[in-house]
């Protein structure tokens, strides 16, 4: 096996791997890793080849105090489907042997990772905690025993997946009796929902529409109580993950659908926006990968609650992808009831209202192993492990 570094010019390459063996790590694509350097972090791109392409991660830099900095794979490392059952192991060890190495140079105290099935074997809530994810047949650990189970977690652990192969009837007659009425009640309204992209609105048009949606992230997170990214991260997230080569003569929505489509290996976003009574109420980011769309980022008004839009909006997402060519929407992240359980008595994040919602459309639960670390500064990972304790300890009271 070989270690490589991939460069643009394999940039093609770098998205059909990981379509065909995992679009669900679209947090591994190209235009994700330009994304994250356009927030002026540093990255890397590593392939291991043997004849062929085994795997690749997306490394991230993350900056920590005092020049110190921590490393993460998100969604990741990819390997190529046919070599899980024999080869992992290997592929693992000679991978983390080489992000190990430039650890050095840039002070990092570990690797964090985060991988989807079938990377890892599928694990109760209870072995996740306890568990390599990565051990052989025999029951021996490789020189991954050294991974330790992560104290947080950067995406989520579960999630909702639907299947948007099926019709439109069968769509409908899936969800819950209440998101059913709630969006044919939406749609007697006089709610207006357009999809905003870079190269089909001018420019100025659509930063005016993005202030409106950052408007409605505040609103949110002080209503939902949770800590929105900042405003430059959704900006430059559209504007890096746009479709910059769509034509400005696609202006109806099946051509843009049907362009997005032909564009199935490379990572598009899009902004739908609902508007009632000259005023937008909704908000969502909606991401386009492979045969996957993931509903990213969403938002809401406290006002003209009554009026429905997050269920109108979510289910023209829903068939905009359907009609692109996607097979699967993802809600990105719901709390189970394990999750839920598990929860510390009176913490006010709780996912339950949210999660009641997106199921409401149907679909069914996805749960991965979560997150792991590996460990490359024994003194500094501890002591940063400490820090992030006493910081939860001071937010949670």
């Amino acid at each position: 096996m070989e270690i490589i570094n991939v460069d643009e010019e394999q940039k093609e390459i770098w998205n059909k791997f990981i379509a065909e063996n995992c679009s669900e790590s679209f947090l591994q694509s190209w235009e994700w890793g330009e994304f994250q350097k356009s927030l002026g972090r540093k990255i890397w791109r590593i392939g291991i080849v043997e004849d062929d392409l085994l795997a690749v991660a997306l490394i991230v830099k993350y900056d920590l105090p005092f020049g110190w900095s921590y490393f993460y794979c998100p969604r990741g490392p990819v390997v190529k489907i046919s070599n899980i059952k024999y080869q992992i192991s290997n592929i693992l060890d000679f991978l983390f042997s080489e992000i190990k190495k430039i650890s050095k140079k840039e002070k990092s105290l570990f690797l964090r990772i985060d991988p989807l099935t079938p990377l890892a074997p599928i694990l109760s809530r209870g072995e996740r905690e306890h568990a390599s994810p990565f051990k052989k047949k025999t029951g021996e650990i490789s020189a991954m025993r050294i991974l330790k189970k992560s104290p947080n977690e950067i995406q989520p652990r579960d999630t909702l997946i639907l299947d948007i192969t099926k019709s439109e009837e069968e769509l409908l007659k899936e969800m819950k009796q209440k998101t059913r009425y709630n969006i044919r009640l939406a749609g007697k309204k006089e709610l207006r929902i357009r999809n905003y992209e870079l190269g089909i609105d001018n420019k100025e048009n659509f930063k005016e529409k993005f202030e409106k949606f950052w408007e409605l992230i505040k609103e949110t997170s002080q209503r939902d109580k949770f800590v929105s990214h900042s405003k430059n991260y959704y900006w430059k997230m559209l504007e890096n993950l746009v479709n910059k080569k769509q034509d400005t003569r696609y202006k109806n929505q099946k051509n843009i659908n049907n362009q997005t489509s032909k564009n199935k290996r490379n990572l598009q976003a899009r902004l739908y926006l609902a508007e009632y009574s000259n005023k937008i109420i909704a908000a969502n980011m909606v991401l386009y990968f492979g045969d996957m769309a993931v509903y990213l980022h969403g938002a809401s008004s406290n006002e003209y609650r009554n009026v429905m839009a997050p269920y109108l909006l979510q289910w023209r997402q829903i068939m905009d992808a359907k009609e692109a060519g996607c097979k699967k929407y993802d809600f990105w992240g719901v709390s189970s009831e394990v999750a839920e359980a598990e929860r510390p008595i009176g913490h006010s994040a709780s996912w339950g209202g949210i999660t009641k919602f997106k199921k409401g459309f149907g679909g069914y639960e996805k749960n991965y192993i979560g997150a792991y670390d590996l460990a490359f500064n024994n003194i500094g990972y501890p002591i940063y492990g400490f820090m992030r304790k006493i910081k939860s300890f001071l937010i949670f009271l």
